[in-house]
């Protein structure tokens, strides 16, 4: 069985056909057993081909509770810092919510990589309860980028639940008034935008996420408002 998933790996990695990618994909779910899932795991975590890896991460997700039980094992046994981050990524894309009390402590990790999934996943999986959380690690964070992420997190969490936005804006309209980094208004202006539906200047690409427009004068512009308030 293994010489055969070897034989189909080493085809599958040397193409970007879908239909390859996915024919390896059913091949691998077909063994339901502890081993058969760490032969996955392994495969996911080692091929460079990004199609395949997407597909075979993805995948894992269709092993249903026996194969989110297996991931978020890993945590407590992976020790590489990229091999973790993934398999936050895939505990988060599952939408499983009882695997954030296994994420958030990595909100604290020294890596960059594992900060980063982290918020990513809190803001697909969170609910109301973990926006308070977001905002305690905004004064922590160094990382620009990663500050930049926490408040796009907060908006995941505001597409999913509306009423999310009375605990949203306060936070950033305090920030916004002290914040003196650019990006990190710019960020903050956008999500301003999409909670309270009212244009302020800034455009949002949303494919690439490039914020165009006047950064400063879209501050002003809602400073003023918050003054006549």
């Amino acid at each position: 069985m293994n010489d055969n998933i070897d034989l189909s790996y080493q085809k599958a990695n040397e193409t970007d056909s879908f239909k390859v990618h996915n024919d390896f994909l059913n091949q691998l779910l077909l063994d339901t057993s502890n081993e058969g899932m760490e032969k996955h795991y392994q495969l996911f975590q080692d091929t460079q081909n990004k199609d395949l890896k997407r597909i075979l991460g993805k995948g894992f997700l269709k092993r249903g509770e026996s194969g989110l039980n297996f991931l978020s094992g890993k945590l407590n046994d992976e020790k590489d810092s990229t091999k973790k981050s993934n398999v936050i990524h895939l505990l988060g894309l599952s939408g499983v919510k009882k695997y954030l009390s296994d994420i958030t402590p990595y909100l604290d990790s020294k890596s960059y990589d594992l900060r980063y999934k982290a918020i990513v996943a809190i803001g697909w999986l969170g609910d109301t309860d973990m926006i308070a959380v977001l905002q305690s690690y905004f004064s922590k964070e160094k990382e620009v980028d990663l500050r930049c992420f926490l408040i796009t997190a907060m908006r995941q969490i505001y597409f999913r639940i509306s009423s999310a936005k009375d605990l949203i804006l306060p936070f950033l309209y305090e920030k916004l008034k002290s914040e003196s980094n650019e990006q990190l208004i710019a960020v903050i202006i956008v999500v301003i935008q999409d909670l309270t539906k009212i244009k302020y200047g800034l455009k949002e690409d949303p494919n690439s996420g490039e914020i165009s427009g006047n950064i400063i004068g879209s501050k002003e512009k809602i400073i003023k408002k918050l003054n006549l308030l």
